[in-house]
This record gives structure tokens, sequence and C-alpha cells, in this order.
């Protein structure tokens, strides 16, 4: 026991790894849909904190019921509470589900008045990806600045022209919401909230133990036809198409693709594909 305190004294910082300190919850919201990463990623990192700090963290999941939750890749999740049992949050996180789905999501009256049920009783609310749209259609970021997945910027802007989009970033902090770009975006976002309650030094320790580099500014992809998922999503797959080299034309019509595999699908039966634009 001695050896260890004489440790903590050496070690700047060792003895706020040990340090009594108020529960911090955080809520992560699944529903039908969501993609696992945006899910995943900022769960992962509270859960490692929570390990570090030995219980400084209390990670569960909400969902609008209690019924068995499919990602967008058909992974199932059993949600720990329904939003009437949910304990009271200091975080809420909101995952993004897959980029088609951003208007779907806008007019999700149940997941909306979850949000807005509890905007004003939590400390954080932090969205994910097209998680943002949910945050702008429930109102809360009417006048401020925000960020999404880099693929859906242009719809973004043009369904909430009262909202500023920050571009080149994985993430906006504006002080109790925090909107995040794609996928792995979270996990900055969320190693940057643990900053803020734990300390840098256990956010660099959560960080090392996922290897994982954080950064906060990033230059966006930019598509061939503009940022339009309609327009530049690949029809074969669903997958952001980027690179200007790889497309095929037929009838008139230029199609890009993520790969030469889902070019070399799509000039198989070209027919197949296009029926659908």
């Amino acid at each position: 026991m001695r050896i260890l305190i004489f440790i903590c004294l050496l070690i700047p910082g060792a003895a706020a790894l040990y340090a009594q300190s108020p529960v911090v919850k955080v809520a992560v919201l699944v529903y039908q849909g969501m993609e696992l990463q945006d899910f995943a990623g900022p769960a992962d990192v509270f859960n490692k904190a929570n390990t570090i700090t030995r219980g400084a963290y209390q990670v569960y999941t909400v969902s609008c019921t209690k019924e068995v939750v499919y990602t967008d890749g058909h992974i199932g999740i059993q949600p720990d509470y329904n939003m009437q049992q949910l304990p009271k949050p200091d975080i809420l996180v909101i995952p993004g589900a897959a980029i088609s789905m951003p208007d779907s999501l806008s007019r999700d009256s149940t997941l909306l008045s979850l949000i807005r049920h509890y905007q004003d009783s939590v400390s954080v609310i932090m969205s994910v990806s097209s998680g943002a749209f949910l945050l702008a259609s429930a109102g809360l970021l009417d006048q401020q600045a925000a960020t999404t997945h880099f693929f859906l910027a242009d719809d973004f802007v043009t369904a909430f022209p009262a909202i500023t989009l920050v571009k080149d970033v994985r993430y906006v902090d504006i002080g109790n919401i925090i909107t995040t770009a794609g996928a792995t975006a979270g996990i900055d976002a969320a190693l940057h909230l643990v900053e803020r309650y734990s300390g840098e030094r256990i956010a660099g320790m959560v960080a090392r133990a996922m290897q994982y580099s954080p950064r906060r500014e990033e230059t966006w992809p930019q598509a061939p036809t503009g940022m339009d998922y309609k327009k530049d999503a690949d029809v074969v797959c669903g997958m952001i198409a980027i690179d200007k080299n790889t497309y095929a034309s037929y009838q008139g019509k230029r199609y890009y693709f993520c790969s030469e595999i889902c070019k070399k699908t799509f000039l198989r039966n070209p027919g197949q594909y296009t029926v659908k634009q």
C-alpha cells in the first residue's frame, strides 16, 4: 500500500487516477437502422474511461422501446432502458444512421420527442454524423454552428438554412451541444468530453488504449459532382463515391463508384441499377 501511494506521488496526475468524483452518466440512444460505428465508438471511449478512472463513468443504452434494435448492418442490440425508465443522464449521445436516411430521421417524431424531452435536463447532447439531422429537426441547433457527415453537407445546409455548417472539422463544440462529422469523428468528440470531465491525462490514456490519434480538424473529401448524396452515392452498394476516376457512362449519364469492384458489377448489368434512378 505504501509503495502504491509513493508511486502516485512521484507520477504527475497518477493520484487523480484514483480520486473519487461524481459518476458521469452517459446514455447512448439506439434505434432501428443506426450506424454501428456511430454508436460503438463513443460508447467504447466512455467505457474505457470508466475502467481507467475506476468507476467515474456509467454507460448505458436507451431506446424508445425495450425491443431489440438492429443497426444498419443488422446487428442486434438489446437496449438497457426505454425512454420511460431512463435514469437521468449527464451526456446523451445521438448516433447517426445510414447516409441515405437523413430525410426519414428528420421526420421521426418519436426520436425527436425523446431528444426534446431531455434537452434541458442533460449537461451535453452529442450527435454523431447524420445524428445532427435529428438535433436540427428538434430545433436545438437554430442560429448555432454545427457539422455533420461531409457527404450530407449540402443536404444539411438546404434543409436547415438557420444553422451555420462548419466544414473541414471532426466536431463542433458549442458548450451544451456537440455535433460531429462522420463515423469515427464520434470517437474524437467523446475523447474531448472525457478531457472536459476527467482531464487531459485521462483522455490521453483512453486514446492510447484504443490506439487512436484524436484530432479536431480534417480536410473533407470532395465528391466528383459536389456533395449531394443523391448524385454521388454508388448505385451498386450505396457507399460514398469520391474518386472521380472510377466511373462508367450509361445512356448518356456518368455514374461514379466507390471501387472498381462496384464498377465491374454495374457494367455486367447496368439496367439493374439505373432503373432505380
